[in-house]
């Protein structure tokens, strides 16, 4: 018995927090949004993947940095999959990066610096809340064009426009 409360006051005593690791087996983002004439929504998703994450880790060093081919983005059909390309200049910038650091975990949920460098604009995030989902961790952004020092598009002469919002959904899953 003396052993046994012996070992609990050691263990309790011990608050160093322990490295944690997670193995990322899958990445997606959707970018999303609205026209005047409905919505859109263009995909990315890499699976087969074994990058490690690391959690409440105090080095800044410990991050995941990876980039997406503008290419591999499908938005259902070739001509909104064209329409998109142009739209975030996929000639010039034909991919777009993706920084995780910094996760920590806080009581439920998680937190992250992100940055996404998308047509040439680097987007920072700091303590980003990431939620748990069944398929890992998920979140959630929205942007306009303006922060991409883009303009919304039109077709036909101004009679589809796109809002001026867009959501990035993003998960890592595991």
């Amino acid at each position: 018995m003396m052993r046994i409360l012996l070992v609990l006051i050691l263990i309790l005593l011990n608050t160093e927090p322990k490295e944690r690791e997670v193995i990322v087996t899958k990445k997606m983002i959707t970018v999303s949004g609205q026209t005047s004439i409905g919505g859109f929504s263009c995909d990315y998703s890499k699976g087969g993947l074994k990058d490690t994450l690391f959690i409440d880790h105090s080095s800044s060093l410990k991050e995941m940095v990876f980039d997406i081919p503008v290419q591999d983005f499908s938005c259902g059909n070739f001509i909104i999959n064209k329409d998109f390309r142009n739209t975030i200049k996929a000639d010039k910038y034909p991919s777009a990066r993706v920084r995780v650091q910094n996760l920590k975990s806080n009581y439920g949920h998680y937190t992250c610096d992100l940055s996404v460098t998308l047509v040439g604009k680097k987007l920072d995030f700091s303590s980003l809340v990431l939620k748990r989902v069944p398929e890992g961790l998920h979140a959630n952004l929205v942007l306009s064009f303006d922060d991409l020092d883009l303009e919304a598009p039109k077709k036909m002469g101004g009679m589809i426009k796109v809002e001026e919002k867009l959501t990035l959904d993003f998960t890592l899953g595991f």
